[in-house]
């Protein structure tokens, strides 16, 4: 037997031997029996023992002689990690713990994941290059850079549209505004002022967008120009791809966020057709009506100017700028009619007669039509008065109302409420599946208010989650029978929903908290269907009377705009378009959209 620490003498076999690395700086020779990883070292017994009890190598992971190399000569070499640990600087990083996916050193090893399993990275870093997850780290690098670009590009474009928009619409102004007199001076100035701020605010924001793209894309290509550096150390590219994996969630989530910002107000200037009237009155000159709503109403971005009567058009509502009230967009009381050309509703794909049950102003001349029987949403130019085109529905659409964003909401019998894309084609968007049988719908400040055939009014916010509803009807002692359409008008507090019930012949106005207000009904007012607002007054269906209501909300009284003398048939749905002077009305079972023209 060998005693530790006794020196050995050169034998035949001495030069197959393994000795003590330590031992042999001091002229003994004692054979290894162990060897570390990672000070690349052989020990024997007594040095191994010594170097498990040392503070600074109590850590290191030893191979004992079945696993350790034979000679210095047979242990291929490796590279040297030099990455320093998070929360041990002075160590550097050696394993990666599976259990909690973390790069770690050998304190932490120690200290924080005795129980954990930890792999030496040295040994499953070997063939990392053709693993996977590097792979898809540089698929997405990849598509970072593309986005970017495209999102650069996208940028550039847009502060040509902002300047030209300044432009055009500025001249456009000017141009009418040499057919009225002297009075309409301050008016242009208020205008102008409307048009610089905005602009400015678009400009500003796209200017803001630059620099964070560019930043963006510099940190990218850091990551990027780090990773291939290591292209040849797979310890050093190990570690940095797993650091860039979240690096890249962090960046991919700042592009999102850039994105979400990269929007501009689209404006347009339109002519008053009232100026003529509205000279006494301080209304005239005209408008600027947002066209195409990006983000949050232009409202929000403009102050302080004066009751200039600007309107915003957005998300389907007209907002006085002045003061925040509703601008009464004309008195419908005494409105003389006349028919006009009928527009055909139905399409050769059609393959049943039309149920246009409900109808929507959308943004400049469309207009928005549902078709229950046919399950199609259809689109209709006011300026060529023709159908457009229509989309298919997963269900029998009911009503519509305006969303922000360009986005409208459809109520569609035992299926819910389908979102819709009205922004350039319509498109197919989200869908919430609600029980019952949903009829009318309005949205108001982030919530839906939707009626049902049975009897119930229910508020829900934008994820289908109901907030409040009304008892369920059904017999004669309950709030609503038939509840087949609803309105919203107002803003904020003074905000009240108008509900129409076919069974009981009556207009019903709740507050938010869905508490009953005030009921209004009329002999000449049966089986009453939409409701549409404008102003201060609601135009309401009669399907049953064959009549066409207005209800003037500021005195509570009902007057007759059109009956069956004018050819009124069981109406559904009516809209008057104060810019085209024209009324529009469908019917039950009607293939043709009415249009009844104004008479001056």
């Amino acid at each position: 037997m060998e005693v530790p620490g006794k020196k050995l003498q050169a034998g035949p076999n001495a030069e197959n031997t393994t000795y003590c690395q330590p031992c042999e700086q001091d002229d003994e020779f004692l054979p290894a029996e162990v060897y570390c990883k990672v000070c690349k070292e052989f020990f024997c017994s007594n040095c191994a023992r010594v170097h498990r009890k040392q503070k600074i190598t109590r850590s290191h992971f030893l191979l004992d002689q079945s696993n350790m190399p034979t000679s210095l000569g047979d242990h291929e070499t490796e590279y040297e990690c030099t990455v320093s640990c998070d929360i041990h600087p002075k160590e550097t990083i050696k394993f990666f713990c599976k259990t909690h996916q973390t790069l770690i050193c050998g304190h932490c090893a120690v200290k924080y994941h005795r129980s954990c399993h930890a792999d030496v990275i040295s040994e499953i870093s070997k063939d990392f290059k053709d693993d996977q997850e590097y792979g898809d780290v540089i698929k997405t690098i990849a598509s970072l850079f593309k986005e970017i670009d495209l999102r650069v590009s996208d940028v550039e474009k847009k502060v040509d549209v902002v300047a030209k928009l300044g432009e055009n619409e500025v001249d456009k102004l000017r141009r009418y505004r040499k057919e009225v007199n002297k009075y309409f001076e301050e008016r242009e100035q208020a205008l102008l002022k409307f048009i610089e701020k905005t602009k400015n605010l678009d400009e500003k924001l796209l200017g803001s967008l630059k620099p964070k793209l560019k930043n963006l894309k510099s940190k990218v290509k850091e990551i990027n120009v780090t990773l291939e550096a290591q292209g040849n150390n797979m310890i050093q590219l190990f570690i940095e791809t797993k650091r860039a994996k979240k690096l890249l969630e962090g960046l991919q989530n700042d592009l999102a966020d850039i994105n979400k910002g990269n929007v501009i107000h689209h404006y347009e200037f339109r002519k008053d057709p009232a100026t003529e009237r509205l000279i006494a009155s301080g209304n005239g000159l005209g408008t600027l009506d947002n066209i195409m709503t990006e983000e949050h109403e232009i409202a929000s971005a403009v102050s302080d100017h004066g009751p200039i009567g600007l309107t915003v058009q957005g998300c389907g509502q007209r907002e006085t700028m002045a003061n925040s009230k509703t601008t009464v967009v004309t008195d419908l009381t005494g409105l003389q009619l006349s028919p006009a050309m009928d527009i055909p509703m139905k399409s050769p794909t059609d393959n049943r007669d039309c149920y246009l049950s409900s109808m929507l102003h959308l943004a400049e001349s469309r207009l928005l039509l549902a078709d229950w029987n046919n399950c199609t949403v259809k689109l209709v130019d006011m300026q060529t008065n023709s159908l457009v085109c229509q989309i298919e529905v997963p269900g029998y659409p009911w009503d519509i109302c305006h969303l922000p964003g360009d986005r409208v909401a459809v109520t569609m019998a035992n299926k819910g409420i389908q979102f819709i894309d009205t922004r350039e084609q319509l498109a197919i968007g989200d869908h919430i599946k609600l029980d019952g049988n949903c009829r009318g719908i309005a949205y108001h400040e982030e919530r839906l208010i939707v009626s049902d055939f049975y009897g119930q009014v229910t508020v829900l916010n934008m994820n289908g989650r109901v907030l409040r509803q009304t008892k369920r009807g059904g017999n004669r002692k309950e709030l609503f029978i038939c509840p087949d359409y609803l309105s919203v008008v107002g803003e904020g507090p003074t905000a009240f929903i108008y509900v129409s019930d076919r069974s009981r012949n009556t207009i019903t106005k709740l507050d938010m908290n869905l508490n009953i207000i005030k009921t209004f009904e009329d002999p000449a007012l049966k089986n009453p269907t939409s409701i549409t607002a404008l102003g201060d007054q609601l135009l309401i269906c009669g399907s049953e009377s064959n009549a066409i209501m207005i209800l003037d909300l500021s005195t509570g009284q009902m007057t007759q705009l059109m009956g069956k003398k004018e050819g009124i048939r069981k109406p559904m749905c009516a809209y008057y378009s104060p810019q085209k002077s024209k009324l529009l009305v469908t019917e039950q079972s009607n293939n043709l959209l009415k249009v009844y023209n104004k008479i001056e």
